[in-house]
């Protein structure tokens, strides 16, 4: 069963943040929430972080992008999809890509660099079938590499310029798979590894600071 419907057949798919008056207004962060698109423009679905209270503020507003994360993945009618998850970490994150009722199909790991960006994508049985490296000095885009070490995948990111990216939610990034003969598995999976990369570099990007910034 294909854990994400909406990318069958897709060779691409954004995500564009959805920002609140309450951010736009007084710089305050609240959850990460995204609508998923496709080329056309077409809304497949939605990407929520869960959890509330003030609490979660202050978890957010100290650890910034190093806090525990629970999110959900929703198609057009609100059903779950996916859950990810992980827990507090320094340098070394585990992001757990689960189906509504628990069952885990594959993690994404971060892992230290100084100068490339690096992440592992393994599927449920822990093998690592594909790798993020992307050099510091390419900070919008993230090439990824299978096996064989052939560029397979495309994860960049982009900006709609100041006043667009404030009033009209245009901070987007996207997925191109590239015709490559990704299984629905490791498509999900890419997907997440999308997610993780938007919430570690370019949330802290947006709002420096915290207890953990020297970690970023």
């Amino acid at each position: 069963m294909n854990p994400l419907p909406f990318l069958d057949g897709r060779q691409r798919v954004f995500m564009r943040q959805k920002k609140e008056w309450t951010e736009i207004l007084i710089d305050w962060e609240t959850k990460n929430r995204y609508e998923i698109l496709g080329d056309d423009g077409d809304s497949l679905g939605s990407v929520a972080e869960q959890g509330g209270g003030f609490m979660a503020h202050v978890k957010r507003f100290l650890l910034r992008s190093h806090r525990p994360l629970d999110v959900g993945v929703f198609d057009v009618h609100g059903e779950t999809l996916l859950r990810l998850s992980r827990k507090f970490f320094f340098i070394f994150s585990d992001l757990s890509i689960t189906t509504p009722d628990g069952n885990e199909i594959g993690s994404v790991h971060r892992r230290f660099g100084i100068i490339f960006r690096k992440y592992d994508l393994r599927d449920v049985h822990g093998h690592t079938f594909a790798r993020v490296r992307s050099p510091l000095w390419r900070i919008w885009t993230f090439p990824v590499k299978g096996d064989e070490g052939r560029r397979e995948a495309t994860i960049s990111k982009k900006w709609g310029g100041l006043a667009r990216e404030i009033f009209a939610d245009a901070d987007t990034f996207g997925i191109d798979f590239q015709e490559w003969d990704w299984t629905d598995m490791e498509q999900a999976i890419l997907f997440a590894a999308a997610l993780s990369i938007d919430f570690d570099f370019f949330e802290n990007n947006a709002n420096s600071g915290g207890l953990l910034g020297f970690f970023d």
